[in-house]
């Protein structure tokens, strides 16, 4: 057999298996910047949004039409993206895992973005619920959803603080890793804040009567 044809036959045979598997994959269509348009879309062969997907390969035909768009795919194991100043058709062939992937167009990606789930994707864990309040008179004090006054956090560090400030002499602070809120000396009313804590402790007081304070560990262990 010439050397040349057995070249050939050769790269062929690396190269079939490897272009029959592709064809086998799923296919997804993503699309941005249609008419220049501020529109991005990544949709399933029968034309429909993805929104949760099968773990697994899937072959994405990109369609990015646009000079001032791009279209960037990323998520656990994937990172992908066409050039926002050229336009362009790749296919990529990209493998899912369990988690949660974005797609997006670098240069608008506040208004040009979208999401998709892949397998099982553990729940959030919702966010623990504290009450504090400070005033009427000399009081201050940080509660937990069962009323009982907070000592130590365990479980979730997501918190949302509902602050009832019923004092115009004194205020409430929180302070720890990462956080520093307080109400207003003499303001007099509700706060809600979401935060997120870490371990160790936390200090809650009044800025006008430091003496008048609490405190509270979180655990993560």
């Amino acid at each position: 057999m010439p050397v040349r044809l057995a070249l050939l036959t050769a790269l062929a045979a690396l190269v079939l298996p490897a272009a029959a598997a592709r064809a086998d994959n799923p296919v997804l269509i993503a699309t941005v910047g249609v008419n220049d348009g501020f529109n991005i879309s990544l949709k399933d062969a029968n034309g429909q949004n993805v929104t949760h997907l099968d773990p697994g390969t899937y072959t994405i035909q990109v369609h990015d039409l646009s000079t001032i768009h791009n279209f960037h795919l990323s998520g656990p194991g994937v990172d992908e993206a066409t050039d926002p100043e050229t336009t362009s058709d790749p296919t990529w062939t990209v493998t899912f895992t369990d988690g949660k992937y974005t797609f997006q167009c670098d240069p608008h990606r506040t208004v040009m973005h979208g999401s998709f789930t892949v397998g099982t994707v553990a729940a959030p864990v919702p966010a623990t619920q504290l009450r504090a309040s400070v005033g009427p008179g000399r009081t201050i004090a940080l509660r937990d959803a069962n009323g009982s006054r907070l000592t130590v956090l365990t479980g979730s560090t997501s918190v949302v603080v509902a602050v009832n400030d019923r004092s115009r002499a004194d205020n409430f602070h929180l302070i720890g890793t990462g956080v520093n809120r307080a109400t207003g000396v003499g303001f007099r009313g509700r706060a809600t804040w979401k935060l997120k804590l870490a371990a160790g402790k936390y200090v809650y007081r009044s800025d006008r009567h430091k003496a008048l304070r609490g405190s509270f560990t979180v655990s993560t262990s």
